[in-house]
């Protein structure tokens, strides 16, 4: 519940990935088995952490979330087709691993 305020701030961060970080909150209520009850907060969510990735002023917090940025260009790739934007998502995870290593 911490993150909560600090993401839904995110969420007034706008940026020329806007539409690409709205297909990504699409995408992630879409495929993420979440409860009905959590689609608005999901989305914004989504949204505003991948639109933090992309054009968050504060460097830090840029990086950290730039993961959810790219996770938005899957959804860009992959409309309306989970199965390829999960399996788009666990590439970027798995690149961003063994990277850090």
């Amino acid at each position: 519940m911490r993150l909560v305020a600090p993401l839904l701030a995110l969420v007034a961060v706008t940026g020329c990935g806007k539409a690409t970080c709205e297909k990504y909150a699409d995408m992630e209520w879409q495929c993420g088995n979440y409860p009905a009850d959590e689609k608005n907060i999901t989305r914004v969510l989504s949204q505003g952490a991948c639109e933090a990735g992309t054009s968050s002023p504060n460097r830090e917090e840029r990086a950290v979330m730039e993961i959810y940025a790219r996770e938005g260009e899957c959804a860009a790739k992959h409309p309306g087709d989970c199965a390829a934007y999960e399996a788009c998502k666990n590439a970027l995870r798995d690149a961003t691993r063994r990277a850090e290593r």
